[in-house]
């Protein structure tokens, strides 16, 4: 390790992502450092990775392959892991399998946002009879299935909303009293479509873009007008039937919500990764999925790299602004402060890849590299950015508050930076509050490469001692 970890980090790292960097199996690339197990008949996508910080040390270090290669989180005392789309692969702390005790039948996204308010969590997922990846089965109708568990992992409430088509659901906005959905030109793809193998969605020239609200709970309607059917148990899977206010949008394609929340008039604001699509007449492989192979991140999107807005809504229109033109992909805030107001977003920043990393067969297939991270202070329009120099890429930053830390920048940024000098990668801890004017508190060298495409969470030492 160099430098010195902050005393009050006390905690553990979850990565979940590809089992080999860059979506590329076989040998890590210049120096070495590949990854055991990837390369020798093993046929799982994902590996997660945990590493724990105490006093003043990096003091463990766990990789176990897995199914999921999406999303990693701790809850009701388990690590839960999910791909794209399905059902929960259960672990304890240390990455040991347990049997998964969360009661769902129905495939969910891999955002499960944490309410910070209570511990709860939102999960959802669109439910078209295709589960299995065969042909769409949309006998019953198509849904978007949203439940809410409680801290202790108990399903405390779900409903559904009817949708005209299977589209990529990835991410949602979450409000203390609100859900948006967010309805992109794509619709699912036979199972031997091409490109992304964990993205089953292809573009649908023409297609009008909608945004939904919903209030949360299922609680009726969302109190802002509006048309949508009303709650009733019509959804096929005895969940209500909830009340949808839905508002055109000029098409586009977003993946990640920054964050959301409730103003005091009514009005509702996100932040989001937003990308453009395929105009009508425009030449587009209709079979192929909307994601390059290499994933979200690596990947143009209609032939665009993503962007933050800010979205504001308010009865049945929509404001949109471009935050800043740099490109930006896995954004993320203080988790702290989910579905309430926030000063501080963070994000890695993108752009073309001039030269594709070389990491093993299948690189041909990154278009887009991650180059920084960005700091937004919305509150006064202020961008920070900082790199980490040749030969390193950045991963999805994770933010910390400091134990005294009052702010939604005072504490610490985790990033895991893919480091092609030294063939494996490293984790820094960078103060959040001084973003590109001072260099890192403290790098942790690890012993193998670990892919850039991921999401990861930061467990407080609290939530599992």
């Amino acid at each position: 390790m160099s430098g010195s970890l902050p005393p009050d980090l006390q905690g553990t790292l979850l990565r979940a992502g590809p089992a080999w960097p860059w979506g590329s199996a076989g040998a890590g690339g210049p120096g070495g450092g590949g990854l055991a197990g990837v390369g020798n008949g093993d046929e799982l996508a994902g590996a997660l990775h945990a590493v724990e910080f105490r006093d003043g040390r990096a003091v463990s270090s766990v990789r176990r392959q897995s199914e999921a290669d999406a999303t990693v989180f701790w809850h009701g005392g388990s690590v839960l892991a999910l791909p794209e789309s399905g059902i929960p692969s259960q672990y304890s702390r240390f990455l040991e399998p347990e049997e998964f005790a969360g009661g769902l039948t129905v495939p969910i996204s891999s955002h499960v946002h944490r309410l910070a308010a209570d511990g709860g969590r939102v999960l959802f997922g669109v439910d078209d009879g295709a589960s299995d990846g065969g042909a769409v089965d949309d006998g019953e109708g198509i849904f978007l299935r949203i439940g809410e568990w409680d801290a202790a992992g108990a399903l405390r409430s779900a409903q559904s909303v009817e949708l005209e088509r299977a589209t990529w659901q990835h991410d949602i906005g979450i409000t203390a009293d609100h859900l948006v959905l967010m309805e992109s030109p794509t619709a699912r793809l036979p199972a031997d479509h091409g490109g992304s193998p964990s993205v089953p969605f292809g573009w649908v020239p023409g297609a009008e873009g909608w945004i939904g609200v919903v209030r949360r709970g299922g609680g009726g309607g969302d109190g802002g007008g509006g048309g949508g059917s009303v709650d009733g148990d019509e959804s096929g899977d005895g969940s209500p039937t909830a009340a949808v206010r839905w508002i055109r949008l000029d098409p586009c394609l977003v993946t990640h919500v920054l964050g959301a929340f409730d103003e005091p008039d009514g009005a509702i604001v996100l932040y989001v990764c937003c990308y453009g699509v395929p105009e009508v007449g425009q030449p587009v492989d209709l079979s192929a999925s909307v994601v390059g192979a290499a994933g979200v991140g690596l990947s143009g999107i209609g032939g665009t790299l993503g962007v933050l807005e800010r979205w504001r809504i308010e009865g049945d229109r929509v404001e949109r602004l471009q935050v800043d033109e740099r490109c930006v992909e896995y954004p993320r805030m203080d988790a702290d402060l989910e579905g309430a107001a926030f000063r501080y977003g963070y994000s890695l920043e993108t752009d073309w890849a001039v030269i594709p990393p070389t990491s093993g067969p299948g690189t041909g297939d990154v278009e887009a590299a991650p180059v920084g991270l960005l700091k937004f202070d919305l509150a006064r329009d202020e961008i920070a950015s900082w790199s980490p120099g040749p030969g390193c890429t950045p991963s999805e930053p994770l933010f910390v508050r400091a134990v005294d830390g009052h702010g939604d920048d005072e504490g610490w940024l985790l990033t895991v930076v893919d480091d092609l000098n030294r063939g494996a990668s490293d984790i820094y801890v960078l103060d959040a509050s001084a973003l590109g004017r001072s260099g890192p508190e403290a790098v942790v060298h690890l012993p193998a490469r670990l892919p850039v495409r991921s999401h990861g969470e930061w467990v407080p030492a609290d939530r599992y001692r």
